[in-house]
């Protein structure tokens, strides 16, 4: 019989295709898809809303994947701006009045400066960190002045505050 033994060349070669074997899967995931699985309980959103956006499915790069989420997190903190104040003039109160003039403010004027930061990552994921923490304090002051809302309002309060979220996860993509 003749012997069936591997040369050492052949067995580099047997795991090389084994490890690049494994990493097809991951290779296969779009960028996007990339961040969305860095989020815990957020994947299924991430993906559904991220996965609407051609700009975003298509990116090729973190810095381009995180100025176009940057872009429509603050395209869609202003939408909710603009709906608190048609809410706020069928249910004036301070609390939503906060939220449209100083917390939404903030957030949408901190998400454009990190856009325009995205060459220095600290700074832009800083201040997404700061606009989540600003949709939050929303939240937190209508639910502390206990007028019920439209639930429409919470559920837009924790979309915007999740896309903060997954800003900063493609922001920390970058070098």
């Amino acid at each position: 019989m003749k012997s069936t033994r591997l040369s050492s060349s052949s067995l580099f070669i047997i795991c090389l295709c084994l490890i690049c074997h494994a990493a097809v899967p991951i290779l296969s995931l779009k960028l996007y898809e990339i961040v969305c699985h860095e989020t815990s309980k957020d994947l299924d959103f991430c993906l559904r809303f991220l996965g609407g956006d051609y700009k975003i499915v298509g990116a090729t790069n973190y810095h381009d994947l995180s100025k176009y989420i940057l872009d429509l997190t603050t395209y869609e903190a202003k939408s909710v701006q603009e709906y608190f104040t048609s809410v706020s003039q069928k249910l004036p109160s301070n609390a939503i009045r906060k939220c449209i003039n100083d917390f939404y403010n903030k957030a949408i004027d901190t998400l454009s400066r990190a856009m325009d930061e995205l060459n220095n990552p600290q700074y832009a994921k800083d201040g997404v960190a700061y606009a989540g923490d600003r949709v939050v304090d929303c939240d937190n002051g209508l639910q502390r002045q206990g007028i019920k809302y439209d639930p429409e309002v919470h559920d837009w309060n924790v979309a915007i505050s999740a896309l903060c979220k997954i800003s900063f996860l493609a922001i920390n993509h970058l070098p």
